[in-house]
């Protein structure tokens, strides 16, 4: 595969940094947007967007190379893409930004769950379980936080929940894919499936479009904020993570995101940080911390 193995760790763990901030900061933007367009219209938007941007660098056609190939990759289009922010974008119509990121934070305990299941490289370990633990408590501390003390409907965390599990999915389907496209056009396939099944969405009440709303600058610049750095490239650079450093390490680093989330959300959109969120938070964090180390 032609892609910059070899470079050294460090690389990677730069490039999951910069990813990991964006996408906190994608949580704030998203639920800004629900204010005007749907769910499936958002992503449907910041698909069409990163999709354009990687034609434009590089116009050449993308022929199949086996079927086998192409299934994984349109696989992990749909896991880690459509189904992946459906789910997110939905569960942030009923929760908030901070609960959302929290759980969605529980990607890394559950990429190890489906890889010890599914894969022979990367097993669980006793570190894994104990991390388990502290996550499954961290996450019934937010549920019960939503349910009791915010007054949030609870489906949204369940569903925050399942967008988390699709991302698990993606990133053992997309770190067995080996060919000789780059990085950079295998981010583009996995958009072009991506976009075809959210075109046909369209025809379905998932995603329903408000054109007109794109005239307003704010929604239009969340927009392209979306599709250049969360989609064209956040997908391009967690891909090379993912090869790089292998399924499970590479999504332990999400922890860092719902710290960056909770304090973007409080400064932008005046959510209040309770109790209850930080301690969840925290124990989630602990979780993923101590479940890092999976041999």
């Amino acid at each position: 595969m032609k892609m910059f193995k070899g470079r050294g760790k460090l690389s990677s763990y730069m490039l999951a940094a910069a990813v990991t901030f964006i996408w906190s900061i994608t949580f704030v933007a998203t639920k800004y947007l629900l204010g005007y367009l749907s769910p499936g219209e958002i992503l449907l938007y910041r698909v069409a967007v990163a999709y354009v941007i990687f034609v434009a660098a590089d116009p050449h056609r993308l022929p199949p190379l086996d079927l086998m190939t192409e299934l994984k990759i349109a696989a992990a289009g749909f896991l880690g893409i459509t189904l992946y922010f459906l789910c997110e974008n939905t569960a942030l119509s009923f929760s908030t930004a901070s609960n959302v990121a929290l759980l969605c934070s529980t990607a890394p305990l559950l990429t190890g769950v489906v890889s010890h299941i599914f894969t022979s490289s990367e097993k669980m370990s006793r570190r894994f379980v104990l991390g388990s633990v502290f996550c499954l408590i961290g996450i019934f501390f937010i549920i019960f936080n939503g349910r009791f003390v915010l007054k949030l409907n609870p489906l949204g965390d369940m569903i925050a929940l399942l967008a988390a599990l699709t991302f698990a999915g993606y990133s053992v389907v997309i770190r067995d894919v080996k060919c000789d496209y780059t990085p950079a056009q295998i981010a583009r396939k996995m958009l072009f499936y991506t976009l075809i099944s959210l075109l046909l969405l369209t025809l379905t009440p998932v995603v329903r479009l408000h054109p007109s709303q794109l005239m307003r600058p704010a929604v239009a610049g969340n927009i392209l904020f979306l599709g250049l750095f969360a989609s064209a490239f956040c997908t391009w650079g967690w891909n090379i993570v993912i090869w790089n450093l292998g399924a499970v390490k590479a999504n332990n680093l999400i922890y860092l995101t719902p710290p960056i989330t909770m304090l973007f959300s409080a400064l932008i959109l005046d959510e209040r940080i309770t109790l209850f969120a930080v301690a969840g938070g925290l124990l989630i964090l602990a979780g993923v911390y101590i479940s890092q180390k999976i041999h």
